[in-house]
């Protein structure tokens, strides 16, 4: 069907999915903040000069290339925050998302080494959106709008919330949605390579990595039978393969988009319950809305507000705040009094209403406005108290004194009406050349995931994509590959030990300034499970800059920052890997081995 591919849709979802998408982004920026002397400057353990020698490719774009200094990396996750704020408020959508876009990719490029698979998501997600309309709804930008159109207009009516679609044009929207449905068809390709998937044993083996597994995850470990592992590692087979058939399945629509996404979002909060995989989860579920159905976000909304009688609003001042609350509602909601609204009598009323009449006063006020509102019951609690309100009713009221609203004249033209929502910014010129850009991207990217379905565990022997093709792909941050516990899960589970002699004979663990032990550090959430990647990359790849440079860290530490005196100096040091292997199902739990990854001394005299 042309219309499916080269048709409209409401974007509704789109800007849903905006304010969750949004949230993410600000936590992921507020979580990199710890790391930026670490992982994000000249004086951690990736410092630019290891990165460039030898580690970086050619087609790669990064910002983050000319940040030195811990302070500078900080700055630059606080003007994240701040635009992915602006995404979240819905303010200059278009522009931020493209801002964000370009901060995304620099903070990957800069260190690649700690990225997981929800890191790839989020990156393509905020690649994919700068081509849709995402501040259609629930947004700045749709107040922007509308005040424009009162302040032509005069009339109260061009304010309003009003029923008419915000559509777009759709192929934009079915790339995303099939980039999505690519992760999963890649990642069941990938599968395939292994035998630990076609046997039903993969879920046993995933269970058994402790520095992935949360508590519950080894609780499940523990009391599951095998033949119910096995059965939900078919499942997942079975969602992986069958995603991407469901959600575009010509026939049989919504009801198998709905089986599939209730498929993918059982599977995910499994996951979620389970093993600490840091956002990949959340943001696949996110990524859901872009799937759904606009009937259902408006069955979802009305279900979320309270039910209540109309109000009616007489307003007494051009600069009430309660001028933002009528550009908020519809006019099936909230009723503004015309007849004492106008020129002359502008300012001797100001008053909320029941629709019986009776008067709204105080905090019983805000209750009924904000129950107006899908979310509005969050906000109940806050508005108990006195400063959170008046802080609201000050920025609205600035807000509105800044819009500068003339008197409304309800004999006025309605200008709304004369607009077709429908057909705003979109034209045949616009769809060719978005059709012609997107389809290219797209194309470039199932090219870059089929040349990994070969049989070889070694990356470097790949067959490789068209060196033109590739560099686009890179360059523009769409890189990816979804070896999600493929071809099968890691069969060794550990950690990285350093220890560290001291010219006093004093031997500890560099990592955690205690003796070395067999305790793993287990990271279930917050910054500091971006180490469990770095670990992990660093064991499997031989990254001898990236090791030489970890060493040398540890030397600049204890021996320069702490200043300490000949006699008491970091001497020598080793970087171990701890692991232990998988076990077959009915057989014992292995003992932990140590593999040495890197020995250091930090004074000529001491090299051995």
């Amino acid at each position: 069907q042309s219309g499916y591919w080269f048709g409209k849709l409401d974007t509704r979802p789109l800007s849903l999915f905006r304010l969750f998408f949004a949230c993410l982004l600000i936590k992921n920026a507020i979580y990199n903040i710890p790391l930026a002397g670490d992982f994000f400057s000249d004086f951690g353990y990736l410092p630019r000069l290891v990165l460039f020698d030898s580690l970086v490719r050619t087609s790669r774009f990064s910002i983050m290339d000319s940040i030195s200094h811990t302070w500078m990396a900080v700055g630059f996750f606080m003007i994240w925050i701040v635009v992915a704020l602006c995404l979240l408020l819905g303010y200059r959508t278009k522009l931020f998302s493209i801002i964000n876009f370009v901060i995304v990719l620099s903070v990957h490029e800069r260190n690649v080494y700690i990225l997981n698979g929800a890191d790839t998501v989020i990156r393509i997600l905020s690649f994919w959106i700068m081509f849709v309309p995402l501040g259609n709804y629930y947004s700045i930008d749709a107040l922007s709008k509308r005040f424009a159109l009162y302040r032509k207009s005069s009339n109260i009516k061009d304010l309003r919330v009003n029923d008419k679609l915000h559509t777009t044009f759709v192929f934009p929207v079915r790339m995303i949605q099939l980039q999505i449905s690519i992760i999963y068809l890649f990642s069941f390709f990938e599968k395939m390579k292994g035998e630990s998937w076609k046997n039903g044993e993969a879920l046993y083996y995933a269970l058994q990595l402790k520095s992935l597994t949360l508590p519950t995850g080894d609780w499940v470990f523990e009391i599951t039978p095998l033949w119910v592992m096995s059965a939900l590692s078919y499942f997942t087979l079975a969602v992986e393969a069958l995603f991407v058939f469901l959600v575009f399945f010509p026939i049989g629509q919504p009801f198998f988009k709905l089986v599939a996404l209730g498929m993918g979002a059982s599977f995910h909060i499994s996951i979620a319950l389970t093993m600490s995989i840091r956002d990949f989860s959340l943001v696949m579920l996110i990524s859901y809305l872009i799937f759904c159905e606009p009937d259902w976000i408006l069955e979802i909304d009305s279900k979320m507000r309270k039910s209540l009688q109309k109000l009616r609003l007489i307003i007494h001042s051009m600069n009430s705040p309660l001028w933002l609350l009528i550009a908020m509602t519809r006019e099936a909601d909230i009723i503004v009094d015309t007849n004492v609204t106008n020129h002359k009598q502008i300012d001797k009323f100001s008053a909320i209403y029941y629709q019986d009449g009776n008067r709204c006063q105080g905090l019983d006020a805000w209750v009924a406005v904000v129950s107006y509102f899908p979310m509005g019951n969050l906000l109940l609690y806050a508005l108990r108290f006195d400063f959170f309100r008046l802080c609201i009713r000050s920025l609205f009221t600035v807000w509105v004194k800044y819009l500068v609203l003339p008197y409304p004249d309800s004999s006025s033209v309605i200008l709304t009406n004369q607009q077709d929502l429908n057909t705003l910014s979109i034209d045949n010129f616009g769809r060719i050349s978005r059709f012609i850009v997107l389809f290219g991207f797209m194309f470039g990217v199932v090219w870059y995931n089929l040349s990994y379905l070969v049989d070889t565990e070694d990356l470097d022997e790949v067959l490789p994509v068209n060196t033109s093709i590739s560099d686009v792909v890179r360059i523009v941050g769409l890189w990816q590959r979804w070896q999600l516990f493929a071809p099968y899960p890691r069969t060794i589970d550990g950690w990285i030990v350093a220890p560290g002699k001291f010219e006093d004979g004093t031997t500890i663990d560099l990592r955690t300034g205690n003796s070395v032990n067999d305790e793993m550090k287990r990271w279930f959430w917050g910054p500091g499970m971006r180490w469990k990647k770095y670990e992990a990359n660093l064991y499997r790849k031989q990254y001898k800059s990236i090791k030489f440079a970890w060493a040398a860290y540890y030397c600049r530490y204890y021996n320069v920052i702490e200043s300490r005196s000949q006699g008491s100096r970091l001497a020598t040091l080793e970087l171990h890997y701890r692991f232990r292997r998988s076990h077959a199902p009915e057989e014992d739990l292995n003992e932990y081995e140590t593999s040495v990854l890197w020995k250091h001394w930090c004074f000529s005299e001491y090299k051995y």
